[in-house]
């Protein structure tokens, strides 16, 4: 079997692509399944967005974007900036364009984000993919 330095650079590159994605991808399916709680549940969107857990600002999606359940819980000054004209403390979930209310749940409202999959924000929570609702 022969094989040319070219190939065989295309194959590495090709398996280092795909291990980067992978996991990305498993992630996502996770994501995707609801969590615990009843058979309705387990058996996906019949019991509807409220089943879903609210959004663990210290989980890794939480973490990678800075959410916070309230402004007054960011504690990095230098995210709290103006973004799309907007000053940060006008900025919550509920005025994002990823955020879609979906009715109450523990005294509050909250929203599903395009963000957390199969998690639920309140909607004067806040993170750093806040995008102005157009």
């Amino acid at each position: 079997m022969n094989i040319t330095r070219r190939s065989l650079i295309k194959k590495v590159s090709g398996l280092v692509a795909l291990s980067a994605v992978l996991p990305q991808l498993v992630n996502a399916e996770e994501r995707r399944r609801p969590r615990g709680g009843s058979d309705a549940a387990k058996s996906g969107a019949a019991a509807g967005p409220l089943s879903w857990p609210l959004v663990d600002p210290n989980g890794p999606t939480g973490k990678a974007v800075n959410y916070v359940k309230a402004h007054a819980d960011l504690k990095d000054a230098k995210l709290k900036t103006e973004r799309q004209g907007l000053a940060f403390d006008a900025q919550f979930c509920n005025n994002c364009s990823f955020y879609k209310e979906v009715g109450t749940k523990d005294g509050g409202k909250v929203g599903s984000c395009t963000i957390f999959a199969n998690q639920l924000v309140g909607e004067k929570a806040w993170c750093t993919s806040w995008n102005k609702k157009a």
